[in-house]
Formats: C-alpha cells, structure tokens, sequence
C-alpha cells in the first residue's frame, strides 16, 4: 500500500506541477495583453470597439476609489463621505453611463476568452 500512495503522490505532484505551469504562462500572456489595451483600443474599428469587448458596465463592479474620480470628473459634489452605494446612486441619478467592468473582475477563462476574439479581429 505505501508504494501505491507514494505512486500516486508522485503523480499528483507532476500534475500540480504542469497547471501551475500552464497557468503562469496564461497568467504572463494576460499581463502582457493588459499593457497593450489602451493601444489596442485604438485600433478597434468597425467590427467591434472595445466596451463591446468588455461587456456592459455596471457601477458596483467598480472600485470606490474609481466611483470618486468618476464623482469629480462629472462635477458631483459632496461625494467624498459617501460609500460605495450611495456613490453608485448618485451616480445613476445623474445618469452618468457606467464604464466597462474592470480587467480584474474577470477570471483568467473569460480574459483568455476575450484575448481570442481581440485577436480574430485583427
């Protein structure tokens, strides 16, 4: 019996090895695609721009710290006591459109996802 669990344990251990692997490298092209998205959304013409890329935004996807900017941005005052909610709702009642989800908000499968389409289209 202590030859198979060390067999298995070995072989467990090889396949650890090979998704963590295969997830750094997923991990590295993301990066890489993440610095090239401002450029990128330049280029995208026609077929499809970028918020279409992204999906629709929704403001409680976004970071408070990023509700704030887009408070001062529009000219809304008073906002920096404010908690996400209400930041969200003065926000909506001002009927400022709420930007793209953030890049970290998705998981690696739909980044991976959306780096295929980008690519297809160029």
């Amino acid at each position: 019996m202590g030859r198979l669990a060390e067999a298995l344990r070995a072989n467990l251990k090889s396949v650890a090895a090979s998704d963590a692997r295969a997830l750094r490298e997923i991990d590295q092209e993301l990066k890489a695609a993440t610095f090239g998205v401002v450029s990128a959304e330049a280029q995208l013409t026609g077929q499809m721009d970028a918020k279409a890329l992204l999906g629709k935004g929704c403001f409680k996807q976004q970071t408070v710290t990023t509700l704030k900017r887009l408070c001062k941005e529009n000219g809304i005052k008073g906002f920096s006591k404010h908690k996400k909610a209400e930041l969200c709702q003065t926000l909506e009642a001002q009927g400022i459109q709420a930007p793209p989800p953030p890049l970290e908000s998705f998981s690696k499968k739909e980044l991976v996802a959306m780096l295929k389409t980008f690519l297809e289209l160029k």
